[in-house]
């Protein structure tokens, strides 16, 4: 400021905006310096303020935006200059239009900052609707903007209610973010309910004296345990009979806390809302909790000894992965380890990422420490059978897992054994035997990239049984062929062309599954009831991704319930049902501008990729493709660029196009630097 005082002061109106661009420099200093000229932006341009400059704008130091963020809010609040506002916001309008939305929400936030006195409720307001974006729309990627923001952000924003949520956001997603303390201002609450379903959880531990509520980490000393959000820090509300309202507590994950709660009832509010409660006790009795915690101790030990069996189901993996928790049917609020070595699952040992399979499974307790709370268990197998499997059989089944390599087929019903007292009976079908998929090569691709989701049924043929290791059984299944396939034909009342309509049931990555209405078919028989058909999601539309056959089928604007008519294709070569089509209720349009183009005729595209020294345009509409020479624009074309072609030739029998290239269009957000056009443009 002491050097060059214009020039800290025109880097100080704009630095509000984490990216600058020449429009908006331009139109700041028209508006609120028009001495200075050209030369003034120039000078800022090439000043040591500046840490990087683009095409069309410029970044400045971190360091330097902060200071000026400090002098201009002490100039404007404090000293009281005026910045004339009303007049000056407009004009820069049309510079902050070429941001993106987020980043015109964090200028719209520090600018409030530096130019208001009562800024904190504002700009939590403006944050809040991030927040909401993200928590109540799913739209994730918010947060890699957010993450960057928080580290752009004067620090007087960071006490704020809604940064302090979007911190714990993206700690959820492993991005990075500052440490904070608990928020200061008031707390919405339906704000905070709305983001602690994205964030795991952690146990804390909590004793009772009859005088005091002590919470830390679970120790000897605290030995309960509480689920709560896993926030940074951990805050619980701890309500008791002197103080209904409740009183915060938090950093209880690292650190002690202790609240004078008497002998009476306590209620422990975790921040997702859910309650705990602890009743009362008598003076110089043990808690209720501690004494019902030392029961089920008791009889977990009588169980050990005793050799008795318990009945669990799988939680999750575990970290690691060295094994899995399960909880156990007979005592709920228990969750055990089971050690996979203890699992007995030979069809997971080449594949231990892999969490337990779904269903119960028989147990018995291995150790049980009370000091540390710690209950582990092995799994009891069952008997190991093939029941009436034989080489050769066909079998409907579903994908229990997918694997690196192959999927797994639950077979056990087919072979007419019931778990637990038999072990399931799992058939592999090898990465080489899957079908063809757009996009995946087994030789390349692990399996659990393939395009079917699990539990989706399959018809299967059992092609070799025999002995694996550890006593297991090893069976390997190919999918079966149509002819393998009893009236593996289109069901009665269908063919190839005709359209019905359907309602949308299932949405899965590779397409999206319908319930077909009964009609009349045309000898007058009326279509089977529950019949359902899939398109998949190369047959969803002829635009863009869902042409190319790249489109995740769960993100097409469609939802459960919705009623299309659709096109019977034939049957599906895996899943053995109908194969349904969206896109061929309307022509492709690619091949209605293959015919109405003709020599001469002058088209637009988008340039999409280079191969060596030629380029493949997209042409609009999207299902047409051209491959043309840029050598005459070199250095002008990337991806993504607008271009103008002639037409040279058609040819609607092999779907191509021949074009030259006559024009690259200019980026039409990209602009010159601010000292190569006139002052008057």
């Amino acid at each position: 400021m002491r050097v060059a005082p214009d020039v800290g002061c025109l880097a100080a109106l704009v630095s509000a905006a984490p990216f600058v661009p020449f429009v908006l420099l331009r139109d700041v200093r028209r508006a609120a310096m028009p001495v200075g000229g050209l030369a003034l932006e120039a000078r800022l341009c090439e000043s040591h303020l500046v840490e990087s400059v683009a095409a069309d704008g410029f970044v400045l130091h971190g360091k330097v935006r902060a200071a000026l963020h400090r002098a201009l809010r002490e100039a404007v609040v404090e000293d009281g200059v005026d910045l004339d506002t009303a007049r000056l916001r407009p004009k820069m309008h049309d510079g902050l239009e070429l941001l993106s939305p987020l980043l015109r929400i964090e200028e719209r936030v520090v600018w409030t900052y530096v130019t208001q006195d009562d800024y904190f409720e504002t700009c939590d307001r403006e944050l809040a609707a991030v927040v909401r974006g993200v928590a109540q729309e799913r739209r994730l990627r918010m947060l890699e903007w957010a993450s960057g923001a928080m580290t752009r952000l004067p620090k007087d924003l960071l006490s704020t209610p809604s940064v302090w949520l979007l911190a714990q956001l993206c700690r959820a997603q492993d991005l990075p973010h500052p440490q904070l303390g608990w928020p200061d201002g008031r707390v919405d609450d339906g704000l905070f309910l709305d983001v602690m379903p994205f964030v795991p959880q952690t146990v804390v531990g909590l004793s009772r004296d009859g005088a005091r509520l002590t919470l830390g980490p679970v120790s000897a000393q605290r030995p309960i345990g509480i689920r709560v959000p896993a926030t940074q820090p951990v805050c619980v509300r701890v309500q008791w009979e002197g103080d209904r309202d409740g009183q915060l507590i938090s950093g209880i994950d690292r650190a002690v806390r202790s609240v004078p709660t008497g002998t009476g009832s306590v209620t422990i509010v975790g921040l997702d809302g859910r309650a705990v409660q602890l009743d009362a006790m008598a003076p110089g009795a043990i808690a209720p909790e501690v004494r019902d915690q030392q029961q089920v101790f008791d009889r977990l030990e009588d169980a050990r000894e005793r050799g008795r069996e318990m009945t669990a189901s799988p939680v999750r993996l575990d970290v690691g992965p060295h094994g899995y928790l399960v909880r156990l049917k007979e005592e709920p609020a228990v969750t055990a380890y089971m050690p996979h070595s203890a699992a007995q699952m030979p069809w997971l040992k080449g594949d231990p990422e892999r969490s337990v399979p779904e269903g119960l499974q028989r147990v018995r307790i291995t150790r049980v420490d009370r000091e540390k709370q710690r209950v582990s268990v092995s799994r009891v197998r069952g008997i190991v059978s093939r029941g009436t499997l034989h080489p050769g059989q066909l079998i409907r089944a579903a994908i229990t897992a997918k694997t690196k390599q192959g999927l797994l087929f639950d077979l056990t019903e087919a072979a007419g054994l019931a778990v637990p007292k038999f072990e399931r009976v799992l058939g592999l079908m090898r990465s080489q035997h899957l079908p063809a998929s757009v996009g995946w090569e087994p030789q390349n691709r692990s399996a659990r990239s393939y395009a079917m989701e699990e539990n989706t049924e399959l018809d299967v043929v059992v092609t070799d049984i025999g002995r694996g290791a550890h006593s297991s059984l090893r069976i390997l299944v190919r999918p079966a062929d149509r002819s393998d396939v009893p009236g593996g034909r289109l069901p009665h009342g269908l063919a190839a062309g005709d359209r019905l309509w359907g309602t949308v049931t299932e949405k899965a990555y590779h397409g999206i599954r319908f319930d077909l209405d009964a009609r009349p078919a045309g000898d007058g028989t009326a279509l089977a009831e529950g019949l359902r058909g899939l398109v998949l999601n190369t047959e969803l539309s002829w635009e863009g991704k869902w042409f190319f056959g790249g489109g995740d089928a769960r993100e097409f604007p469609l939802v459960t319930g919705d009623r299309c008519e659709l096109v019977v294709l034939g049957v599906h070569e895996v899943t053995g049902e109908p194969s349904l089509s969206l896109k061929r209720l309307v022509e492709d349009p690619g091949l209605v501008t293959l015919r109405t183009l003709r020599p001469g005729s002058e088209v637009d595209g988008v340039v999409v990729r280079r191969r060596n020294d030629r380029w493949r345009v997209r042409l609009e509409p999207w299902s047409a493709l051209a491959t043309v020479a840029g050598d005459r624009f070199e250095g002008q074309l990337w991806a993504g660029a607008r271009v103008r072609m002639r037409v040279r030739h058609s040819d609607q029998s092999s779907h191509t196009l021949s074009v030259e290239l006559i024009r690259v269009y200019p980026d039409p957000v990209s602009r010159a630097d601010p000292t190569s056009a006139p002052d008057s443009a």
